[in-house]
């Protein structure tokens, strides 16, 4: 379950996102007991009340996030502009990129603003496309996404040299995202990085 990712598939998620985050490339850290199995279907929670369309919220990242600036052109940044130039990624895809002045904690996002009619089953499809072998989805845990609603899955991968950058994958009536993030020193853990998750949804999803 800890098979490191080859270098080769750097659009994908774990590897583009972790490795901006920490310069290297990275391996799911261990999975915790209540990680759910990949089969299961992403859940939703109470807080999706509202079905949103894909006109209820639009994709615009604030210039500083929790007092990091955002840095707009990072070679994350530069790498997605690539992939979608290349037709490797959605052209909707956007790269976004946050980095402490002394790089002790690095966030990079990647949304791709889409129609979603069921955020779940979108859910599921962005990870099984990242992930098509199975195995590293199933580190992958449900968690609450929060007030801008849909499904959302989190968990902490291990880089070259032992840092942990936490991660999660999120789907609304609107989009599909990832968030990576890394800070120096400190493991991430899922409900940590749910919860930043959460905070830079709330900021960065505003209404059309």
């Amino acid at each position: 379950m800890n098979d490191r990712l080859p270098r080769a598939v750097a659009l994908t998620a774990l590897a583009a996102l972790a490795a901006s985050c920490t310069g290297g490339a990275a391996t799911p850290a261990a999975a915790p007991a209540a990680t759910q199995p990949a089969t299961q279907p992403a859940t939703q929670s109470a807080t999706q009340a509202v079905t949103r369309t894909a006109a209820d919220w639009r994709y615009l990242p604030p210039p500083a996030f929790d007092g990091v600036p955002s840095v707009p052109d990072s070679a994350f940044v530069k790498l997605i502009r690539s992939g979608v130039a290349k037709g490797d990624l959605p052209a909707t895809a956007v790269g976004t990129s946050y980095i402490s002045a002394d790089q002790a904690r690095k966030i990079s996002i990647r949304a791709v603003p889409q129609h979603n009619a069921d955020p779940a089953g979108a859910l599921d499809d962005l990870l099984r496309k990242e992930f098509p072998k199975g195995d590293v989805r199933a580190h992958y845990t449900d968690v609450d996404p929060g007030g801008r609603g849909g499904a959302m899955r989190c968990d902490a991968v291990r880089g070259d040299e032992g840092t942990v950058t936490g991660l999660c994958f999120w789907s609304d009536g609107s989009m599909v995202g990832i968030y990576g993030e890394y800070v120096l020193g400190t493991d991430l853990g899922v409900d940590t990085t749910a919860r930043h998750t959460r905070d830079f949804r709330v900021l960065a999803e505003v209404p059309s």
